[in-house]
C-alpha cells in the first residue's frame, strides 16, 4: 500500500491521531502520526474544520495528511467495499 495519495506531495499516510480542543479559545487542532513514526502538529482551527477532520479520520481509511495545513484527504475504495 502506498504511503503517500496517489498523485500528491506532502500527503502522508496517518497511522494514529491525538486530537485537541481548547474551549478558552474555541480551536482545536490534531496531531498526526505518520506511517514512519514521525509525529506532527497541525494549525489550529474552527470547530467546523475540527468537525469536518475528525468524522473524516473516525471513518474514513486509509486516510492521509498534510500537517502544514492540517488537512486530511482518502483514496478511492474499490467497488463493492463497504464502510465497517
Amino acid at each position: 500500500m502506498p504511503h503517500h495519495a496517489k498523485g500528491t506531495s506532502g500527503w502522508t499516510k496517518i497511522t494514529t491521531y491525538q486530537a485537541v480542543w481548547d474551549p478558552k479559545i474555541d480551536l482545536g487542532k490534531f496531531y498526526f502520526t505518520f506511517f514512519n513514526g514521525k509525529r506532527e502538529e497541525t494549525p489550529y482551527m474552527t470547530s467546523a474544520n475540527f468537525a469536518r477532520v475528525i468524522d473524516i479520520l473516525r471513518n474514513e481509511t486509509p486516510v492521509y495528511g498534510n500537517s502544514s495545513t492540517g488537512s486530511v484527504t482518502t483514496q478511492g475504495e474499490s467497488v463493492g467495499e463497504e464502510e465497517s
